[in-house]
């Protein structure tokens, strides 16, 4: 097996799940090696670090769009806001 097929192989999952990107090799995406994450694993914590204009902005929106499309809710504790423009009112779950 290739390192792509090993690696498409360890990021294919039963169910739903987020979707991140592509493999980038040698500086080309290979959009046939998408990388996912399942929704089952969104209840641990992660973190998204760089330096200005990385990308960690749109990289949080993709994260919180695709769970929220799929009926999860999200909370999203956003300081300077930079993603307040994706905010929905939620509604309660009591009567």
């Amino acid at each position: 097996m290739s390192d792509a097929g090993a690696i498409r192989a360890g990021y294919t999952f039963p169910g739903p799940s987020l979707e991140l990107g592509a493999l980038v090799a040698d500086d080309e995406a290979d959009s046939a090696t998408p990388i996912r994450i399942p929704l089952s694993l969104l209840n641990r914590h992660g973190l998204v670090a760089g330096t200005t204009g990385t990308g960690k902005t749109k990289t949080i929106q993709v994260i919180a769009e695709q769970p929220v499309d799929q009926g999860v809710p999200v909370f999203l504790a956003d300081i300077k806001g930079d993603v307040s423009g994706m905010v929905a009112t939620g509604e309660s779950p009591f009567p």
